[in-house]
């Protein structure tokens, strides 16, 4: 099999934004200020947000500006709607929330602050992170989905509107929506970021995480809010992968998986040590005890919305509610110890390895009205608390993104950001 060479394309809604290095550097050498960094990311949502509909709500222009010398100063931020912001509505997708107004803000929003960030506005998100999509559509083209739940998060920073933007992801809620809007999605190990003050759909499985169009800017912003000060993520010696094609290869397109199988003969061509190995067959039975544990989580959260305000909740959250309460007794504990069962034996599968390579997503971003996606190809690494990151390649033949994902060992985030480093600049080599 031959290595097709990349072709990637600019979306269609598309401005120009720069990285936070370029900024950060034009502020400090006195190219630009801080005030005029946030004036460019207003300009570009006014400009791509009526057609984009990225942002539920636009912030203000602030009356007080950041130091310049704090390390986010100037750099505008897209915050998912499901964190709280005491400045600006958080409606956590639902009208239920239309004009709920948080007393504080998230953990993550007031580290960000505190850096110097401004947070540009509310990314749009799914109903409560689940199923029930909100207005964005994909930049590449606005006929098709940009995912779910991070949808405006990934929309915004594909688009170029800001640099970087916050996620969650209980299932496939970061992965998913970076590949199909051919950005960098990073989900760190279960809990290295703060979830205070965000919505939760399964305390469980929720994940912080982040968007950006680098493997340098998710290193450098997720250095600053872990507080690890983690140095810019560089390529360092060809990594050790082992590929895991997964219990939805079937599924995935023609495409897909040839995206996967190209970039593992080009990195192995380019020097990285390349192992073809499934995980056990025991790993396949973990989507049905993410299930488990998210029905059950969410019917606890969700139940008693449903029942004050049934006509405002999505037939997406009923269902999922519903099936929870159906659950038999022990189901939940039994799947949660699974769970723990699975993150000891991942341990072992992962020695050796600086990564796994694997499927983001079963292909090209579906049709709006076909849904968010599947999120199969995420669910067992969420499961595991494991780190994961999605990389763009190339296009399909829809001229739709098309990536690969990488999983790290728990507690690898700086390993894996440096190996993630390396594919990426593989990813843009000339071949």
């Amino acid at each position: 099999m031959t290595v097709p060479a990349k072709h990637f394309e600019t979306p269609r809604i598309h401005v120009h934004g720069e990285s936070i290095e370029a900024s950060r550097d034009a502020i400090i050498n006195g190219r630009s200020t801080v005030a005029q960094e946030i004036v460019a990311c207003r300009a570009r949502i006014e400009a791509l947000n009526a057609e984009l509909a990225a942002f539920e709500i636009i912030a203000s222009t602030p009356t007080e500006l950041a130091d310049p010398n704090l390390p986010l100063a100037g750099i505008s931020v897209g915050v998912k709607d499901l964190y709280d912001t005491v400045d600006m509505v958080t409606s956590y997708g639902s009208p239920i929330y239309r004009n709920h107004m948080p007393a504080a803000d998230a953990a993550l929003v007031t580290r960000l602050r505190n850096l110097g960030a401004f947070i540009a506005g509310k990314t749009v998100t799914t109903e409560f992170a689940w199923r029930q999509a909100g207005a964005t559509v994909n930049p590449w083209n606005p006929a098709h989905t940009p995912g779910g739940s991070s949808s405006g998060s990934a929309a915004a920073v594909a688009a170029g509107i800001v640099p970087v933007a916050l996620g969650t992801q209980t299932f496939g809620s970061i992965i998913r929506p970076a590949a199909f809007c051919g950005v960098v999605g990073f989900k760190p190990t279960y809990g290295i970021l703060p979830l205070e003050g965000v919505c939760p759909l399964s305390p469980t499985l929720d994940h912080a995480g982040l968007l950006a169009r680098s493997v340098a800017d998710i290193s450098y912003l997720f250095g600053l809010l872990s507080g690890q000060h983690l140095p810019t993520a560089k390529p360092g010696h060809p990594p050790r992968l082992r590929m895991v094609r997964g219990p939805f290869w079937d599924q995935a397109s023609s495409q897909q998986r040839e995206t996967l199988e190209t970039a593992a003969i080009q990195f192995a061509h380019m020097g990285a040590s390349i192992t073809e190995r499934e995980l056990p067959s025991e790993f396949e039975e973990g989507f049905a005890s993410a299930e488990t544990i998210l029905i059950k989580e969410a019917a606890g959260l969700y139940g008693p919305l449903i029942e004050r305000s049934p006509e405002l909740v999505s037939v997406h959250i009923k269902d999922l509610a519903k099936r929870g309460l159906s659950l038999r007794e022990g189901e939940y504990e039994k799947a949660l110890a699974f769970r723990d069962e699975l993150q000891a034996a991942f341990k072992h599968e992962v020695e050796g390895y600086d990564a796994i390579l694997t499927l983001p997503a079963l292909g090209e971003a579906p049709l709006l009205a076909e849904g968010t996606g599947n999120a199969g190809p995420c669910v067992v690494w969420t499961l595991l608390g494991a780190p994961a990151i999605a990389l763009p390649r190339t296009t399909g033949a829809g001229n739709l993104p098309l990536g690969l994902q990488l999983v790290g060992s728990s507690g690898g985030d700086a390993s894996l950001l440096a190996t993630a480093a390396w594919c990426e600049a593989a990813n843009q080599a000339e071949i």
